[in-house]
């Protein structure tokens, strides 16, 4: 994965798309920053971690830019989103997660903690955390 954002900045280098460039670079210092702290090389997981805190923080600033009325700011966040999306694995649908969560609820889990961890060993990077926190408050609510 590291490798070919490193492929892909320099294709965007080359062809002189500034707004992926940077937000390829800034993927990447972060990705060093954190092979630093840790003294290894990231795995896969680890960085498609760092690409989701990225998506994230994109739209904090998203949010932010719309309150104030920043157009130039909101086209620039959107436009960074997608070149993150396109680095992100398929998101897991909402049918497979009720799917997923109901069976787990079938098997005697009753709790938050319990319930989220057996989601993030079975879908990883495909689980996306706040909707399927959400899906699970409201399936033991319902019990």
């Amino acid at each position: 994965m590291k490798q070919k954002l490193r492929q892909d900045l320099k294709a965007a280098m080359k062809s002189g798309d500034k707004l992926r460039t940077m937000t390829l670079r800034g993927v990447l210092a972060e990705i060093t920053r954190v092979e630093k702290d840790v003294r290894r090389e990231a795995n896969e997981t680890e960085i498609v971690q760092i690409i989701k805190r990225e998506r994230a923080r994109r739209d904090e600033t998203l949010g932010f830019a719309r309150q104030g009325g920043r157009a130039d700011l909101v086209a620039q966040n959107e436009e960074e989103a997608r070149v993150l999306d396109s680095y992100l694995p398929a998101a897991l649908g909402e049918d497979d997660l009720r799917v997923a969560i109901a069976e787990q609820v079938a098997a005697g889990v009753r709790q938050i903690g319990p319930l989220m961890k057996a989601l993030k060993e079975r879908f990883g990077a495909q689980l996306d955390g706040r909707v399927a926190s959400q899906m699970v408050k409201e399936a033991l609510a319902a019990k």
